[in-house]
């Protein structure tokens, strides 16, 4: 018996062992890819704050930088240690406002193609965005160009939407569509997790769980009793929120009963390559955040300041600046350990690292 269990001990252990794995990410927030000839110009030219940002910024940055971004992610990919496991990216992958069905559909297979051709070695797990989906046409087009192209990353024909999980070694990545009025977010992402065997859960969402700029926006802000319970599942599950849709890097922790929750914001639309050092870091986290910006709908400032005055009681750490470019989160099986490293624009050394386990503790 007692030899029995010896080899029981050692089997067990050698198992869990080997299952114990190392793994990277790569993560990129909001992209906004978007070539002039995938608009309907007549139709853009009704919106004419559209028009300008389609037509003197995104358009440039994607003629200007994007291929030699994707050459930095590919270099870094073939070079991160741990090997890397996928590529996470968190919507608004293109820029919409395609204007018409023919030009969304355009717009949709030529997004596809751009991240086809760079040629990564490991799969893009796509998280929807409101730009993917924005004017006539673009639903529709999300559901037969990205649908299909998450299908073939993920090696998963059963997927029907944008709500659905990865799971490769001990790492579970789950993809939220809070635009999906068809899907109870909350009762999905319960099942998704609690089911779940991963060592490490994150959930995947375009637009942020915990508001972290002078806009508040954040999901389900209209529902707080939904919320509480969106916030719950996640801090039961001890999951790492991954989010982008504001244009900011940004690493917050936020308590609640259930335990902290931490959130990771990324931003990978590339302006200026040598976009290095931030102007200004915030680490202050209260009403201070609208006040520094008291020209963005001067007339909400105050409902805003009450919204941040009150997450601010639980919040226990907050970093949050402009710059622009990827995150790598590495996962290490044995050590139980979470670490992130943000890389701004094409910097070639981390701007910051983070280590996420000790903020899923504080």
């Amino acid at each position: 018996m007692k030899i029995a269990s010896f080899f029981i001990i050692c089997f067990s252990i050698i198992f869990n062992t080997s299952f114990a794995q190392k793994s990277s990410f790569i993560v990129l927030g909001d992209i906004h890819y978007d070539l002039l000839q995938d608009h309907n110009m007549n139709w853009l030219n009704t919106k004419p704050d559209d028009l300008r940002q389609v037509t003197k910024e995104y358009t440039v940055y994607t003629e200007t930088n994007w291929i030699d971004f994707t050459r930095i992610l590919m270099q870094k990919a073939q070079t991160v240690t741990p090997s890397l496991k996928a590529v996470i990216q968190l919507g608004d992958l293109s820029e919409g406002l395609a204007g018409s069905e023919q030009k969304a559909e355009q717009m949709a297979s030529n997004a596809m193609k751009a991240i086809e051709a760079v040629n990564m070695h490991a799969p893009w797990i796509l998280t929807k965005g409101n730009h993917d989906v924005t004017g006539p046409g673009a639903v529709e087009a999300f559901q037969k160009f990205y649908v299909p192209m998450i299908r073939k990353q993920t090696n998963n024909p059963e997927i029907k939407n944008a709500s659905y999980s990865y799971t490769i070694g001990d790492v579970q990545i789950t993809c939220l569509d809070p635009w999906d009025k068809n899907t109870d977010m909350v009762s999905f992402l319960e099942n998704e997790l609690s089911t779940s065997k991963a060592k490490f859960k994150f959930v995947a969402i375009h637009e942020p769980i915990i508001p972290v700029t002078e806009r508040c926006w954040h999901t389900l802000r209209n529902n707080p009793e939904q919320r509480e319970k969106l916030l719950e599942v996640i801090a039961r599950h001890k999951a790492i929120v991954l989010t982008a849709h504001l244009h900011r890097y940004s690493v917050v922790s936020r308590n609640t009963p259930f335990g902290p929750i931490v959130q990771v914001m990324v931003v990978s639309v590339i302006k200026d390559r040598n976009y290095l050092f931030p102007s200004r870091v915030i680490t202050e986290y209260g009403p201070s955040l609208a006040e520094n910006v008291p020209e963005w709908q001067p007339e909400t400032l105050e409902a805003r300041k009450a919204i941040l005055t009150e997450e601010a009681k639980y919040v226990s750490f907050f970093k949050q600046t402009d710059l622009p470019g990827y995150a790598i989160i590495k996962t290490d099986g044995k050590k139980g350990t979470i670490e992130l490293e943000y890389y701004a624009a094409f910097g070639k050394k981390p701007y910051d690292r983070i280590d996420l386990t000790r903020l899923l503790k504080l």
